[in-house]
């Protein structure tokens, strides 16, 4: 269903106008000769990126220094996503091992690449494309049919579900308290993360949401998806009280500032959602456009906030490239 959906949505990108900034590149990571970039992940405080490569091996490299810190693969097994605790201190590969049928996530430890944990997914349809760690990183959260969130000391599971359709994004709040899903039914769910206990449901959405982000103050939160807007949403009631105009594409990502002034926004192409290669930085309060990146050649494959700017990897034949805006 998720995918009729896109490919009714895809329409011709409005034009905007606004300040656009090409951005400044920090830095180029060589990969070897025929692997390319699938998805990236950078660590919060900007020292690290991790990056799926076409030959199945997740390449982990200092942002200070250029050089690749670790090589991991696991033979046999695709990786899907990526994801860096909040203390850069853990890494957590989610793994295909039979084509949506088996998986499994690895939990490693930064300092010695030694797997902590691991799940292996029960025998269902696994897809394994979320990954969201709590601020505490005591919990891990993820979607392979179900939406689960697993305890990491105790290994135990909170079903987080919806009715049907799946997830395409998870969200903690910065406090870890609350989760929120974007699901495939056309709803924003938050629940209480530690319980599983369903807080509130937002609706009114033309299309499925893709991307969902806690604004820090954990009040309200941000989702956006295939009907090309962002809206603010109250966590407790679910209500939608406001929305930033103009999108110009359907809304892959969302990542909301550490202040809770800016959100940077990534869409999918107008002709094809799967070249991604067009982000905005957007003031929350005037609803206004910061800094504007589209780059031609080049696929966006992770960013983060780091300090006062946005860091955007992007991929581009065997390289990755990392842009500071604005």
């Amino acid at each position: 269903m998720r995918l009729n959906l896109l490919a009714l949505s895809l329409t011709c990108c409005v034009s905007i106008a606004g300040a656009a900034q090409s951005g400044r590149q920090e830095r180029t990571f060589a990969l070897p000769a025929q692997a390319s970039v699938e998805a990236a992940a950078l660590s919060r405080a900007g020292n690290l990126v991790a990056a799926i490569c076409s030959d199945q091996v997740v390449r982990v490299w200092s942002t200070r220094s250029g050089e690749l810190l670790r090589s991991l693969s696991e033979s046999g097994q695709s990786p899907r996503a990526v994801e860096f605790s909040t203390d850069a201190r853990l890494l957590a590969i989610a793994y295909q091992i039979v084509a949506y049928e088996k998986g499994a996530i690895r939990v490693f430890d930064v300092t010695s690449w030694k797997a902590r944990y691991e799940f292996a997914a029960p025998v269902s349809p696994f897809i394994g494309f979320a990954l969201a760690f709590s601020p505490d990183n005591r919990r891990l959260a993820f979607f392979d049919i179900n939406d689960q969130i697993w305890e990491l000391g105790s290994g135990s599971l909170i079903d987080i579900s919806p009715p049907f359709g799946g997830s395409s994004s998870l969200s903690f709040s910065t406090d870890g308290r609350w989760i929120a899903s974007a699901d495939g039914d056309a709803h924003v769910r938050v629940y209480d993360a530690s319980t599983g206990t369903l807080q509130s449901t937002a609706q009114g959405f033309l299309l499925e949401p893709m991307a969902v982000a806690f604004a820090p103050d954990g009040k309200s939160l941000l989702a956006g998806g295939i009907d090309q807007t962002v809206s603010v949403i109250d966590r407790k009631t679910g209500k939608i009280l406001r929305t930033l105009p103009n999108q110009p594409g359907l809304i892959l990502s969302l990542d909301v500032s550490h202040n809770g002034r800016q959100v940077a926004v990534l869409y999918g192409s107008g002709e094809h959602f799967v070249d991604v290669d067009h982000l905005m930085l957007w003031d929350l309060d005037k609803g206004t456009i910061v800094a504007d990146f589209q780059k031609s050649g080049i696929s966006i494959t992770g960013g983060a906030f780091v300090g006062d700017h946005y860091v955007v990897a992007a991929a581009s034949r065997n390289e990755l490239t990392l842009w500071s805006l604005p």
